[in-house]
Order: C-alpha cells, then structure tokens, then sequence
C-alpha cells in the first residue's frame, strides 16, 4: 500500500477578499487630505462648549478635521447639521486665567470660557508651535482626561495648522487647549520609574484585566479608569515598556499593537468605540510628538501605552462576554464610506489608521476598518 503523502496542501487562493483588500489598500494609499472647507466648518464650532447635552465630550471638531484630512472635508457642514441638536454654547467668562497660577486652574470645569480666552490671547502674540509644545509638555500626565479627547482634539489642531495657519485653525487650537486644561485629570495610580525592558506587545501582555466584580459594564469610559484603584500591580506593570529607538518608528509599533488589541477586544458596538480611542489616542499623540521636544515625544509615547493598557485592564471582561467576530473584509473605499456611515468614532478611527496604513503599508490597519464596520451599525440602524 502507498503511504500517504505528507505534504501541504496548494493555498486556495479567494479571489474576492484578494480583490476587496486589493481596493482597500489602493484607496488607502491614494487619499489625500483636503481643507478647502475646513475653516468654514471650523467657523460653526467656535461659540460651542466641550460638553454635548448628553454629557459627553464634543466630538465635532475632531470629526471635520478628520473628514478633511482624508479628503472627505465636503462632508463636515452636512455632518454638522444632523449633529447641532446635541451642541451647548460656551458658559460666560468668570475671570481671566493667571498663567503663574495654572497648577491651581487646571481641571476647573467652570473655566472652560476662561482658558479659551487665555489661549486666544497667547496665540495672538506667539507662535502657535510654541503654545502649543508648553502647554502639550504640561498637560500629557493628563493624556486620558475626558477619556483622551483633549489630546485627540489638540493634535487634531495641530494637524490642520501645519497645513495653514489661519485665524479659524488658530482658534480651533485654543478651544481644543481650553477643553484639555479645563477637564484634566489623571488616573488613579501613582507613576513607577520607566524601566524600559519590554517591547510594546510584551509589556502588554503583562497587563493583567481587572477582576468580574471590579470590572466597569457600559457607560462612562472614564468610569472604568475609576476602577484601575483595584489594580495594585498596573503602575509597575506599564513601567516595562522600552521607549528607546526612533520615535516615528516606535509610534507606528505602538499603533500596529494597539489595532491589534481593537482586533481582539472590539466585538460589540460598545467595545469598538472603548478600543478606537487606544488607536486614535495613539495617533495623537504621535501628532503631537512633532511639535514638541524628544523627551516629551517620548513621554506622549509612554501616556499613550499607559492609556490603551489602561482600557486593556479595565474593559477585558466586558469585552469577553461576547463572541469574536468572524474575520470581515474592509471597504472599497473606507474614507468615503465612513463618511457616509456618519459615527464620529468611525470617522476618528478610519481616517487614523488609513494614515497609519499609508506609512506602513502594515494590512493590520485594514483589518480594523473592516472589523469596525462589520460590527458598529450606522447610526440611523440603532
């Protein structure tokens, strides 16, 4: 008798998902930022607070900055328009803010409408990179404030700046400074000296979740930082990771892992929009790395780790309750069609790894477009 052949089988090639992330990529690699209608939309922003009715932070300017910068800005006045319902204005002024005080003032609430003049001011009559590195420099130990929008609106910002600095970008960077200072906040565990001996996927792997009886259900994604006081090794635990070497380099690393965590963890509704902000918290923070000094770049890289690993530890538990999604294929067009899906958070997270995706060429990034929209239902189909 003949024994049998012990040998691979050919590879079945799929000539459809071989197609479809042949056009993703494509697309991806040919989108190209456009700010044509940027300021205009910027200009419907300008009088509105931080705070939705809802008591969530504003998402709006992120949004259109993120529309622009991959090329869908025509979409910001028509995204703006379904949203208004959900806006608040800007509370009155209490009194001006005292810049020797600012240790004092920062994470008033009440004095949003203050640091926005404040910053007004300074960038009147200085460079808006040098605003913009102090103040980055001192409010990165907050990076999760409000669950890291003052961070992703700053480098949102920052980004429409670099490409022209006119009177709406400049005010638009104020209002994103306001929002950070004004709601700061840290979390709750008390920094470890860095000890810099892990990669980034091996120092998270040592994040340990949370227990079932400590870990947060859904809501408030600033309820499950909470929680980090119920665990007493997670300080120790981010302080393995090694932020040596290139810091582009060790950006697009830290963006690779932290999709890696979305692809593992974000199977609900819920938990894609808790592990989008891993992967756009990153990508801010990047941003941000542009501007300032090495050694601050390097602290945004390390606050950026401590966040995902943070969301990692307290949203875990949650997220294993329900079944991974079988493997789905990414959009044609994923800038287009996630401005015609219309979710802020699908917007914020297509747009960061489609800029991720063109730097590295790294299919991990498609994968998340394709997983977020298999699983986030446009808003109208809730």
């Amino acid at each position: 008798m003949t024994a049998a052949l012990d040998c691979p089988q050919p590879h079945v090639r799929n000539w459809h998902a071989d197609r479809a992330l042949s056009q993703a990529a494509g697309s991806a690699l040919k989108t190209r930022p456009d700010y044509r209608h940027h300021d205009v939309a910027l200009e419907h922003l300008d009088a509105l607070s931080p705070v939705l009715t809802n008591g969530y932070y504003n998402h709006a300017p992120m949004v259109v900055e993120a529309l622009s910068a991959m090329g869908q800005g025509r979409e910001a006045l028509a995204w703006l328009d379904r949203e208004q319902d959900s806006f608040t204005p800007v509370d009155a002024r209490t009194g001006p803010i005292d810049p020797d005080d600012w240790r004092e003032l920062i994470a008033a609430r009440g004095r949003y409408a203050d640091w926005r003049a404040y910053f007004q001011d300074a960038l009147e009559t200085q460079p808006w990179r040098e605003v913009a590195a102090i103040w980055v420099n001192r409010l990165t130990f907050g990076f999760s404030s409000s669950a890291a929008h003052g961070v992703l609106q700053t480098a949102h910002a920052v980004r429409a700046l670099q490409s022209d600095a006119t009177p709406a970008r400049l005010r638009a960077l104020a209002n994103a400074l306001a929002g950070w200072a004004s709601r700061h906040s840290s979390l709750p565990i008390k920094d470890q000296p860095n000890q810099g001996v892990l990669d980034f996927q091996a120092a998270l792997n040592w994040i340990k979740p949370l227990s079932d009886k400590h870990a947060p259900g859904e809501g408030a994604i600033t309820a499950g930082y909470a929680q980090l006081v119920h665990a007493p090794g997670f300080a120790e635990e981010v302080s393995l990771v090694d932020l040596s070497g290139d810091l582009d380099a060790r950006f697009d690393a830290l963006m690779a892992v932290m999709a890696k965590l979305f692809l593992s963890l974000a199977r609900t509704p819920y938990t894609v929009i808790v592990f989008t902000h891993a992967v756009t918290g990153t990508a801010a923070a990047r941003t941000l790395s542009q501007i300032v000094p090495d050694a601050v770049g390097r602290q945004l890289l390390f606050r950026a780790f401590e966040h995902g690993a943070a969301l990692k530890t307290a949203f875990t538990p949650l997220a294993l309750q329900s079944e991974a999604p079988r493997k789905p294929l990414p959009p044609g067009d994923p800038a287009r069609r996630a401005a015609r899906h219309g979710d802020d958070h699908m917007i914020k997270l297509t747009e960061a790894v489609l800029d991720a995706y063109r730097r590295t060429h790294n299919p991990v990034f498609l994968d998340v477009i394709a997983q977020a929209f298999a699983v986030l239902p446009e808003p109208d189909a809730r």
